[in-house]
């Protein structure tokens, strides 16, 4: 591995197409990542990948840099996410970054992670906008809500066919931005940690026909992602679904990810998805399914309130 990380500068220092070298050191960092036994390929990553002079080369890359030095204090924040969304807040990042840092963020953000991340988003905003076209004014809960940037695209908020519709997240940060540029649209701006939601449930928060949290289960803990699925579902309205998303295991970015962005996800099967719902009494459950977005790197849990 370290002839791959020296050739892999090598080629970067010489402006050839990053596509290639890029394209092999996540191939092959998912091939070792594969092989070693979690704590090892932790402490690899640490010491060859972020010791060796091919790693601030790497960090030209706004995306990945943003990734790595975590400005917020925790992985895959809102800003990070905008770098995947390409919203215009990361503009002058990108801007101010080198030739071969652009290339490399042309590369890394259209990798197969950020393109599902994408994909998760385009599916909850057709899902947002079925409801709407149903009629009834769907109350609506967006749990872990980042920026928030489904809202630009949702003509159902902007026509005002919506009835609450509910933001919330534990980073202030974002929830500023969110309040800012919604909040005259009428979304009620709540800040709050998934503990939080699980403790205060439908007494305050009310009942929803909608709630979905999109990225948050990839840092949650089994336990945790149980309880408050069991949650969100009693906030359902009957007839309302809840859906939680999640990274599925062998996602081919992962190495890179971990190795240089640091950026580590907790990872489930479809089975190990599913076991999301099993502390929801079944007499509350008319349907339930995994389905995937379309790169099927992200699988998506839906429960349907009876």
């Amino acid at each position: 591995m370290r002839s791959l990380l020296d050739g892999t500068l090598a080629a970067l220092r010489d402006a050839a197409p990053v596509e290639q070298p890029i394209g092999t050191l996540v191939g092959e960092l998912h091939k070792l990542r594969s092989s070693l036994p979690a704590h090892s390929w932790r402490q690899w990553a640490e010491v060859q990948v972020r010791g060796h002079a091919l790693y601030p080369v790497l960090l030209e890359d706004p995306f990945v840099r943003h990734s790595a030095e975590r400005p917020r204090g925790y992985p895959g924040d809102a800003e990070l996410l905008d770098y995947i969304y390409e919203s215009g807040n990361v503009l002058p990042a990108l801007q101010q970054a080198s030739d071969l840092g652009r290339r490399l963020y042309d590369y890394t953000h259209t990798a197969p992670a950020p393109a599902a991340v994408r994909g998760r988003l385009d599916l909850a905003i057709a899902e947002i906008e079925r409801l709407a076209a149903a009629g009834g004014r769907p109350h609506i809960l967006s749990v872990a809500c980042g920026h928030l940037r489904e809202a630009p695209r949702l003509a159902s908020l902007r026509d005002g066919r919506l009835g609450r519709f509910v933001a919330l997240d534990q980073d202030p940060l974002s929830l500023a931005l969110v309040r800012r540029d919604w909040a005259d649209r009428g979304v009620e701006v709540r800040e709050g940690s998934a503990l939080g939601l699980i403790r205060a449930g439908r007494e305050e928060f009310g009942r929803f026909d909608f709630i979905y949290a999109l990225g948050l289960y990839d840092y949650l803990s089994d336990e945790a992602g149980r309880r408050l699925l069991a949650a969100a579902v009693d906030m359902l309205n009957p007839g309302g679904r809840v859906w939680i998303a999640n990274f599925t295991e062998n996602l081919w970015s992962s190495g890179y990810m971990e190795a240089v962005m640091d950026w580590w996800l907790v990872y489930r099967s479809e089975a190990q998805l599913a076991s999301m719902a099993d502390y929801i009494d079944p007499s509350k459950i008319a349907s339930q399914r995994v389905f995937f977005e379309p790169h099927r790197n992200v699988a998506i849990l839906e429960v349907v309130r009876m």
